[in-house]
């Protein structure tokens, strides 16, 4: 899972966005990760799963795409089970109040917070169920 800064200009951030998750939806599902995506206007966070192989071929991409910068892993390694096992992306897509909600868990997370982690997974969790793409 990491947290990065956006350097998308407001007016065009719901399109980049819908790009990326159209490019990736793909792309993640060629390579067996899977995964959810939340965009706050300000930061993305993204939680990705699968054959580690797969996930360090997504993180070099994303650390070389010019859409973030500061670019925070916050949790990395193996889990016993996936929580997005049906979603290549899950992205249910923006919202003011749910992005305030979720800037609180994401500076939480970057503070080292081990209940932020896990309560920014719980929310991409949240959001795969309710969400689509």
């Amino acid at each position: 899972m990491y947290i990065s800064t956006s350097q998308l200009i407001d007016a065009d951030a719901p399109d980049h966005v819908r790009e990326i998750v159209d490019i990736s939806i793909p792309r993640n599902a060629s390579l067996s990760v899977t995964g959810a995506l939340l965009f706050t206007g300000r930061r993305f966070a993204q939680y990705l799963e699968g054959p580690a192989e797969g996930i360090a071929e997504l993180k070099r991409s994303i650390l070389q795409d010019p859409r973030h910068r500061d670019v925070h892993t916050i949790a990395e390694g193996p889990y016993d089970h996936r929580r997005f096992l049906t979603w290549s992306l899950a992205y249910a897509g923006p919202s003011q109040f749910v992005a305030s909600k979720v800037e609180d868990a994401l500076t939480a997370a970057l503070n080292g917070s081990e209940e932020g982690v896990e309560a920014l997974a719980e929310m991409l969790a949240g959001f795969a169920i309710e969400g689509h793409s």
